[in-house]
């Protein structure tokens, strides 16, 4: 299973994130922060898992992105 931190950066590269909206956002906590990740995705089931499939192939990227760099 992925990271906390590789859920976000997963979020960032990630084509298909969609951030799940909350029904009262006009109610939310303006102190909160807000930040793209898995974990508040539409497609981010409660079994912890993509129902797209897609964890593995954004950090197999990013891994790759990270190797043409060193």
């Amino acid at each position: 299973m992925a990271s906390l931190e590789q859920f976000r950066k997963i979020a960032i590269y990630c084509e298909r994130y969609n951030k799940k909206t909350d029904d009262n956002s006009s109610l939310k906590n303006n102190s909160s922060v807000e930040y793209e990740s898995c974990t508040n995705c539409t497609h981010f089931t409660t079994g912890k898992y993509c129902e797209l499939d897609l964890i593995d192939k954004v950090l197999s990227s990013l891994s790759m992105e990270q190797d043409l760099k060193s």
